[in-house]
């Protein structure tokens, strides 16, 4: 009978462990969720003027890439939400607008 009180206290710490576990990486993901920008959906014609821009296809756009997008070009430290110095398409499509018809 003591074994098996031992095996269910130990079980019972386990538990215990595992929901804290649970409660910490959900506690993470929900900070991480609230602190990124939330990104629209890129449209076509932006994903277009990125793929343009970005002129060695890297996948992201350095300050010497941008000046071709003068209005991008302006604005690119404050698109740059992560502060790498470049700019990612997410970030790009943030602050692209399409030039007026």
């Amino acid at each position: 009978m003591t074994r098996t009180r031992t095996m269910q206290a130990q079980a019972r710490r386990i538990l215990g462990v595992t929901v804290a576990a649970f409660s910490v990486a959900g506690a993470a993901v929900a900070q991480a969720q609230t602190t990124m920008p939330a990104a629209k959906p890129a449209d076509a014609t932006a994903q277009a003027a990125f793929k343009r821009a970005d002129a060695n296809s890297d996948g992201k756009l350095s300050p010497s890439e941008a000046v071709a997008l003068p209005a991008i070009a302006a604005r690119f430290e404050a698109l740059d939400t992560d502060k790498d110095g470049m700019l990612s398409s997410t970030e790009f499509a943030l602050g692209y607008q399409a030039p007026a018809k």
